[in-house]
């Protein structure tokens, strides 16, 4: 599991976390948990959309430890980054009996025919490699 240190210091009103391997990649929180949870979203849509040459590898917690504030591993939560990924729009024809079924299986697992077609190819793909 790949993970970098955000830096978390207390101010006078919040909880801020910066990751010093990632320029610009901040973010804050009313309380530890949040600014946690915020680091975690901030850090997956960094490394989403940077450009591959501002993307360095995670620092040693030693090479940090002299950092004013608390260093706090944060783990690159791989379904926020995915969330971030960027989509395509595409055009699909399946018989109206497929789609119907599919609707009705969809809705009670609370998907919408997007996400379910993805997540059936991606199942596919995993299951028939080629």
């Amino acid at each position: 599991m790949k993970l970098y240190y955000a830096i978390f210091t207390k101010t006078q009103n919040a909880v801020e976390a910066e990751f010093p391997d990632l320029p610009g990649c901040v973010t804050f929180g009313d309380n530890f948990e949040e600014a946690y949870e915020n680091a975690k979203d901030v850090l997956a849509g960094w490394l989403a959309n940077a450009e591959k040459q501002f993307i360095k590898q995670p620092s040693r917690y030693d090479d940090l430890k002299e950092s004013a504030g608390e260093i706090v591993p944060i783990p690159l939560d791989e379904n926020i980054l995915n969330s971030y990924a960027k989509t395509k729009r595409i055009s699909i024809i399946f018989p109206a009996a497929v789609i119907e079924k599919a609707d009705r299986f969809r809705k009670s697992a609370g998907l919408n025919r997007s996400a379910l077609l993805m997540k059936a190819v991606q199942e596919y793909m995993e299951n028939h490699s080629v």
